[in-house]
């Protein structure tokens, strides 16, 4: 069995010892635990079952802890909701979490509804003091003191088993024990075992159910803090501000937070209830072995009695609820198949969205300081290119669980985006090893792939920083040295430092005349570069250079006070520095600082 490893590029021959749902590709075709049959190249995803069987070959599926399976189902409603935007023809739909989302999973939904109706005129409760039960018969051997009723065989029974007799006279027998009827109550008929197992899936659901309002509650509370918080720098809350503020205004985030917080206290009001139905009565009296059926027996008692058919109204409820949870193993498949091909196309919604400050993309692609600029979708990745050169590549992997030991190495151009749910918080680097945490649920999902591909491009701009033009002609020397923002060696330009309108043009004219054509076009190549290294990468506001002896550069923007770097490092190689307040901590500016090596060979 042939298998190709998303994540490392690697081929497999055979099956890993525990498979991840999504991260391996098929080079042959295989059936999936005996239900379906899967094309080259398909997706090799879990069907529910947590076992992985290719033909004669079996594994078990990686599983996610059951704590974060309530964050799990958000964010897969999330993804597919804003995915279905983009279908309908929105090319920049809001990457947070969608109002619809918010707005369906925060209010009272028809089975809490009913539950509510139900509770409170305590028809369940009726039924946990005052059930419904049948009479049991059982024969069975017993003392004479003990005995009540006796049975049609009580007489031949005792006649053939003396080891009953007290004693025998000529009267007849003395009996010591004899076989009677005894009568107990019969709790286990079919309308208490719904009733039980009603209420152990009601316990299920109504858990399942407060974590995911839980997790629904802190992401809106998060989002109405971050608006007021005073340690984060504005333009950061400006940015994600508007971004939440496509999907919710603060009046409707802070409506929307009272609504899913009655709707919490609600919920667990339920759950505690039910749990106190579990803890006494009736349910006590019914076996945990005896099941029932997903559809019901509609019974004369469950659907006349007036206790009864409320158990049978919220059975078909409660159905109806967790319909997605019944899927057959083939429907579960082809649902996390869809999710990674949804998730591909979040994650290039995000990596647009953090491209809008170069610049438009039409038709995938923008010009920028003299460089083109373009992302390409290969597969389920998105690659970053400038000049058509791939200077990164995102491997979206909608990953429920940590991420394995052998995805922390991977090559620098190559990065995981994963949704990162098992973190709790993550606000203190951009990149966790060589993933990228991308979830609609993260407010600063934009800010991590704007602040990846802000170093990708500004590697791109220091790699021609104080590069030389050279050969330089003699005439084109001399004119370049009366230049401000030139430095000139012998037969060697460097652009240092933005210059004038007038000054470019004469200089353009100077290697018209004189220079070969290659160099003209280098020396554009720099200006343009300048250009952009000119202005400030928070404000877009003009700053100077201050241009070093060895290569290197100072910056201090006079509006937004941002400073930059760019020098050789302690060790080996260069570093770039850019610090807005003097710091760099992403949590507080998210990408408008940043700080990282480059490996310079000039």
């Amino acid at each position: 069995m042939r298998l190709y490893d998303r994540i490392t590029g690697q081929t497999l021959n055979g099956l890993p010892e525990i498979v991840y749902s999504g991260r391996y590709l098929l080079r042959q075709k295989a059936t999936l635990n005996r239900h379906t049959p899967l094309e080259i190249e398909s997706l090799l995803c879990a069907d529910g079952s947590g076992r992985c069987q290719l033909d004669a070959l079996t594994s078990p599926f990686a599983t996610p802890e059951e704590d974060t399976e309530a964050d799990l189902e958000l964010f897969r409603d999330a993804v597919t909701s804003i995915v279905r935007l983009i279908a309908t023809g929105d090319e920049h739909p809001s990457p947070l979490m969608p109002a619809a989302i918010v707005s369906e999973q925060g209010n009272v939904n028809s089975l809490e509804q009913k539950l509510a109706e139900v509770l409170k005129a305590g028809h369940l409760h009726s039924i946990a003091k005052r059930p419904r039960i049948d009479l049991k018969y059982e024969e069975t051997v017993t003392d004479v003191s003990r005995a009540r009723r006796l049975t049609s065989s009580t007489y031949t029974h005792l006649a053939s088993h003396s080891e009953c007799w007290q004693s025998m006279s000529l009267l007849g027998v003395t009996p010591r024990k004899v076989l009677a009827r005894f009568s107990e109550d019969d709790y286990s008929i079919y309308e208490n075992r719904v009733y039980a197992r009603l209420l152990d899936e009601l316990d299920k659901y109504l858990t399942r159910r407060l974590k995911s309002l839980q997790a629904l509650w802190d992401g809106l509370e998060e989002a109405l803090a971050f608006s007021q918080s005073a340690d984060l720098h504005y333009l950061l809350i400006r940015e994600i501000c508007a971004l939440w503020g496509e999907t919710y205004s603060p009046e409707q985030t802070e409506q929307q937070l009272k609504e899913t917080q009655s709707t919490l206290e609600m919920v667990s009001a339920q759950l505690k209830c039910i749990r106190g139905l579990k803890q006494d009565g009736l349910y006590l009296q019914v076996p945990r072995s005896l099941r029932v059926g997903a559809s019901l027996h509609r019974t004369n008692i469950l659907t006349h009695d007036q206790h009864y058919r409320h158990v049978a109204l919220l059975w078909d409820e409660l159905h109806n609820a967790c319909q997605q949870g019944n899927r057959a193993p083939a429907q579960v498949l082809e649902a996390n198949q869809q999710l990674e091909q949804d998730y591909s196309a979040y994650t290039g919604l995000v990596l647009r969205q953090a491209l809008l400050r170069y610049g438009p993309l039409k038709d995938g692609s923008a010009s920028w300081a003299n460089h083109e600029i373009s992302i390409r979708q290969n597969g389920l990745n998105w690659q970053l290119m400038v000049d058509n050169n791939t200077k990164l590549e995102l491997v979206p992997w909608a990953c429920s669980c940590a991420l394995p030991d052998d995805t922390k190495k991977l090559p620098s151009q190559h990065v995981i985006c994963w949704p990162g749910i098992e973190l709790e918080d993550s606000l203190d680097a951009v990149l966790i090893g060589c993933a990228l945490r991308v979830s609609p649920m993260d407010l600063y999902v934009v800010e991590r792939m704007g602040a990846l591909v802000d170093q990708v491009l500004t590697r791109v701009m220091l790699a021609g920083y104080a590069v030389p033009v050279m050969p330089l002609p003699g005439l084109v020397a001399v004119t370049g040295q009366m230049i401000k923002g030139l430095k000139v060696q012998g037969s060697q330009l460097q652009v240092l430092n933005h210059i004038a309108d007038q000054d470019a043009a004469s200089m353009q004219v100077s290697f018209a005349k004189h220079a070969r054509q290659e160099l003209g076009r280098a020396f554009d190549s720099r200006l343009k570069e300048l250009q952009v290294l000119s202005r400030c990468p928070v404000c877009a506001a003009p700053s100077e250079l201050t241009s070093q002896n060895d290569g290197g550069f100072s910056s201090i923007c006079k509006q937004c006070e941002t400073k930059r770097y760019w020098r050789k490092a302690t060790g080996v190689g260069w570093e770039y520095q850019q610090l807005l307040n003097g710091i760099d901590i992403f949590r507080v500016n998210g990408r408008r600082s940043m700080t990282f090596p480059v490996d310079r060979n000039h």
